[in-house]
């Protein structure tokens, strides 16, 4: 950058700005204002982003596992990822269960309540599950627990992450006692869980590769969820209208897209490249969105009825679109990709 001071000439330059210094000082006060609003206009925009997507409530969370996890793969220990992970995983469940707790008068919201206060468990269940009988050879004693705080450390960023979805499981589905908006929580804490399980399969070097496999499968499901919403405004029917179809629909699906996605994210590991290609795996998962697209595309006029009885009405049918759904990922994970197979090779002895 060159910065002139105000004149036609050299005399001009020198006899307002007094001397070459006086006007590289001037160049350099002028640099660094530009440098500071520069800077200021970035943190603006960060911040406008991180609320837009609805990260604002984890940044801290993330932030501490992040510099946790580079430490402990710079200097080759788990240690940091392990103390960073239980420090997220409190942070986590206290943010989750207060909420809950918090709730006046007690029975405002109960079932969504009782539904959420089970996640928790029910992922841990599920995690442990794998961990024992499906995961690398060496993990045991310790291990399991360092894999089970990392896993709910990568569950508090995936849940929350969800709200670009523009649904807050807290506020619809305990505080406005939204009944409908219970389904998709328990669905989407349900989905984050199995993809994090499906990459702890396999054997592999490191916890790196898990979080690597893991991170395919998040951005893919989420991704694919994104779509879904805006192109059918799913979120605006659970949380506007209350359609507990929509609900209900929206829920088989995210857990049977993570079924699928579990198993493309799971295996042995043996470098970058095989595991993108491996991934491909789960390449079932785009018919099954397609096919819920247009589902929603046949309920979208009916959901935008204010008449109740209509919504009511969309219950059972919502429910078998959710059973094919599940039937459908079942299907793809017994006879497409050879679950019984590894059943049968010892996988789960």
């Amino acid at each position: 950058m060159i910065l002139l001071c105000p004149g036609k000439g050299l005399k001009s330059m020198n006899n307002e700005c007094g001397n070459q210094k006086e006007c590289r000082l001037r160049q350099r006060e002028l640099f660094n204002l530009l440098q500071t609003v520069k800077f200021w206009c970035k943190i603006i925009l960060y911040r406008r982003l991180i609320q837009v997507f609805g990260l604002e409530v984890l940044f801290m969370e993330m932030l501490v596992f992040g510099i946790a996890a580079a430490v402990s793969y710079w200097y080759e220990t788990e240690v940091f990822l392990f103390l960073g992970s239980a420090y997220v995983t409190c942070r986590f469940l206290y943010k989750w269960y207060m909420p809950l707790l918090e709730t006046w008068p007690p029975e405002h919201g109960e079932t969504g309540r009782r539904v959420l206060g089970c996640l928790p468990p029910v992922s841990l269940a599920i995690i442990l599950f794998v961990l024992l009988t499906m995961a690398s050879y060496d993990v045991v004693g310790i291990w399991v627990v360092f894999y089970i705080l990392m896993g709910y450390a990568w569950i508090c960023g995936g849940v929350f992450m969800m709200e670009c979805l523009d649904l807050s499981w807290p506020f619809d589905a305990v505080h406005l006692d939204n009944k409908a908006a219970v389904f998709p929580a328990a669905g989407g804490f349900v989905g984050v869980t199995l993809i994090y399980a499906g990459a702890n399969t396999g054997d592999g070097p490191g916890w790196w590769v898990v979080l690597f496999a893991a991170g395919l499968g998040l951005i893919t499901w989420l991704g694919l969820a994104l779509v879904i919403n805006l192109l059918t405004d799913i979120s605006e029917r659970v949380s506007v209208d209350r359609d507990m179809g929509s609900g209900i629909r929206f829920c088989a699906y995210l857990i049977a897209s993570s079924l699928i996605l579990a198993y493309a994210s799971g295996g042995d590991w043996t470098s970058t490249q095989a595991t993108l290609m491996e991934f491909s795996v789960g390449w079932p998962v785009l018919p099954l969105m397609l096919f819920s697209l247009a589902v929603e595309w046949f309920y979208i006029r009916p959901s935008r009825s204010l008449e109740d009885n209509r919504l009511q009405a969309n219950i059972l049918p919502s429910v078998l679109w959710g059973v094919i759904y599940l039937v459908y990922a079942g299907i793809v994970l017994l006879i497409f990709h050879g679950i019984p197979e590894r059943i049968s090779g010892g996988v789960l002895l």
